[in-house]
């Protein structure tokens, strides 16, 4: 390739150019410093409960299904950061102040790196067949195949 016709290309100029500022971006702008910030969401740990609703209720002879998941810890979403350092030097002092601030995408919402759902603890299910004990079983390993917790932490009880 020649280097000469390449940047006399007005449009080979400007996809270089686009190329180093996404560079310039990617290399300052995500996360020289990742923290981890905690936000609830309550929900969806809502919405698992209903959707486990409604699929259960559609066992044969459950009839009606109420749940209540109980969980050890609320998700958490790890945000980037942009880290800035200023330096100052007062009367023989020089000192560092690191300063973060989270990056947010074009729709002004931050910028998610990774995030973790919150963990199941327990499953409480009220059906109005939770007295027939072949009911009570696939509803017990349904919840087991969703929600990957111990059968011993879930508990199938008759709706009155």
């Amino acid at each position: 390739m020649d280097i000469k016709k390449i940047l006399g290309n007005k449009k080979s100029i400007v996809y270089i150019a686009v190329l180093f500022c996404l560079g310039v971006f990617l290399l300052t702008g995500i996360g020289k410093t990742n923290v981890a910030e905690t936000i609830n969401a309550p929900h969806q740990q809502e919405e698992l409960s209903e959707r486990l609703e409604k699929i259960l209720s559609q066992v044969e002879g459950a009839g009606r299904v109420k749940v209540l998941i109980s969980y050890s810890q609320s998700g958490e979403k790890i945000l980037a950061y942009d880290s800035e350092e200023e330096n100052k030097i007062e009367e023989g002092r020089d000192e560092t102040n690191v300063r973060n601030q989270v990056v947010y995408d074009s729709s002004k919402t931050p910028f998610v790196l990774k995030e973790y759902m919150p963990t199941p603890e327990g499953v409480i299910i009220v059906a109005q067949g939770g007295d027939n004990e072949a009911v009570k079983k696939q509803l017990i390993s349904g919840t087991v195949a969703l929600l990957s917790i111990d059968e011993h932490k879930i508990e199938v009880l008759k709706m009155k």
